[in-house]
């Protein structure tokens, strides 16, 4: 018996060994050989496109840091959810990684009723990478200097303004504005934000709602100008151009960012590193240089502050799309 006692002990404390020291150790051992092959990172769009473009060259500066190849991989198709879901069902190794989106890591889940991987669970934040600001562009000849202007014209006209957009985020800040202020504004839904802009400058639309950038040249060719810009700060790219907070809308905050995740499972030592590498990268004057070229503010962060923000933005998107109604979520 006392034998038995003892063999059972001793089974006892070999397994607290094996579950309380040899995974730990197990997961450094994992981030100390990390990385053992080229990394992926995979971007659901085309070669050229913006996203495309902060992959490559975070990539290039990243792979001097991590000592292997990180090379970019374009999968696209069904709004994003091809490249998602590839993501968050690769081996949780660090080897596979995503340049993800607002609207792929924050508002599919508020848009597509069903998703082949869980929203809240697939993926584990690497770090924030940068912002691009939403601003709306009114027509030359509009007579508004502001946006308490722009919601007082639209009751001026029997059959309202019409806004022209691109996407999910540009008409869900025009429903916004309705939804808070009730302006009589009608959605235009176009293919590209510069069909769009072609549109404003032919008379067709009173005004443009999409990323900053895309707006910036008209404006400063004083073909159409700039009303408000819809995040919390004012923007360098438009310094002069008031923010939805200045002009009354406490809290309103919209943009189209851009973040790096992992794999769900993706040890800590891997993440750490990996994390250490983005954060480097994007202090490097190259990154700097073609992000503020594209719009863009760099900004890094923890990854535990992006999975905070990740699920916040999640749940504000979802919130925003059912009190709007402006988007039926698409099977």
């Amino acid at each position: 018996m006392h034998i038995q006692k003892i063999h059972r002990h001793g089974l006892r404390a070999a397994l607290f060994l094996v579950l309380g020291i040899s995974v730990p150790v197990l997961s450094v051992a994992a981030g100390a050989a990390f990385p053992e092959r080229p990394i992926r990172v995979v971007v659901a769009f085309s070669p050229g496109s913006a996203p495309d473009i902060v992959a490559r060259t975070l990539g290039e500066q990243m792979s001097k840091t991590l000592k292997v190849p990180v090379l970019v991989e374009n999968k696209l198709g069904a709004d994003g959810v091809i490249a998602s879901d590839s993501v968050a069902k690769a081996a949780p190794d660090g080897h596979t990684l995503y340049l993800a989106t607002m609207g792929n890591l924050a508002l599919a889940s508020a848009t597509i009723k069903t998703l082949p991987y869980d929203a809240a669970t697939a993926f584990r934040g690497v770090g924030f990478v940068a912002n691009n600001p939403f601003a709306i562009l009114v027509k030359h000849d509009l007579p508004v200097r502001s946006v308490a202007d722009l919601i007082q014209a639209s009751h001026g006209k029997s059959q309202g303004l019409n806004y022209g957009s691109a996407g999910t985020v540009g008409p869900l800040v025009g429903a916004e504005i309705k939804r808070r202020t009730g302006a009589n504004m009608t959605y235009i839904p176009y293919k590209g934000a510069q069909p769009a802009l072609v549109d404003l400058v032919g008379g067709q639309l009173d005004m443009v709602i999409a990323d900053l950038p895309s707006l910036l040249p008209l404006h400063q060719q004083g073909k159409a100008r700039l009303l408000v810009v819809t995040t919390e700060k004012r923007s360098a790219l438009a310094p002069d151009i008031p923010t939805m907070g200045e002009s009354g809308f406490k809290g309103f905050d919209v943009s189209t960012w851009y973040a790096m995740v992992a794999p769900n499972g993706t040890p800590d030592g891997v993440i750490g590193k990996l994390n250490e590498a983005l954060n480097g990268a994007l202090k490097s004057a190259e990154v700097s240089k073609h992000l503020s070229g594209l719009g863009m503010t760099a900004s890094g962060s923890t990854p535990k502050e992006l999975d905070d923000l990740i699920r916040l933005e999640r749940e504000r998107w979802e919130r925003m799309v059912r009190e709007t109604q402006q988007i039926t979520a698409r099977p």
